[in-house]
């Protein structure tokens, strides 16, 4: 696998999983109900959250932006793998803004659980 293989897999994987964060948004903001696949430790059992629309609605936003942003950020530096088209510039700071938007949403993640757990 050459290097620009591997590049190209790492951006579908993170353009993937933002399609899924986003999907798994649009599930908890509708239905109103959470699910153990839904980016929360396995060892948390869903049954023991103390107020579900509380914790909703502290995480959901939050989800929607980390999920679009990992989607487009994906797609920045999928364009720049495959043909080369965005200035190298705008590719590493959207590798930089996702890395960033991964310890931010980490960090909200677990505040939201300390609290609604």
């Amino acid at each position: 696998m050459s290097n620009n293989a591997f590049y190209i897999m790492i951006d579908i994987i993170i353009i993937g999983c933002g399609i899924y964060i986003i999907a798994q948004y649009l599930f908890m903001a509708r239905t109103h109900e959470l699910r153990q696949n839904m980016m929360l430790p396995k060892e948390l059992p869903i049954a023991r959250c103390k107020d579900v629309r509380g914790y909703i609605q502290a995480i959901g936003k939050k989800q929607l932006v980390f999920g679009l942003a990992s989607t487009i950020c994906g797609a920045i530096s999928l364009a720049q793998d495959l043909i080369g088209s965005v200035n190298i510039y705008i590719s590493m700071t959207a590798m930089v803004v996702f890395i960033v938007l991964c310890v931010w949403y980490g960090r909200e993640s677990k505040k939201a659980i300390e609290k609604y757990w």
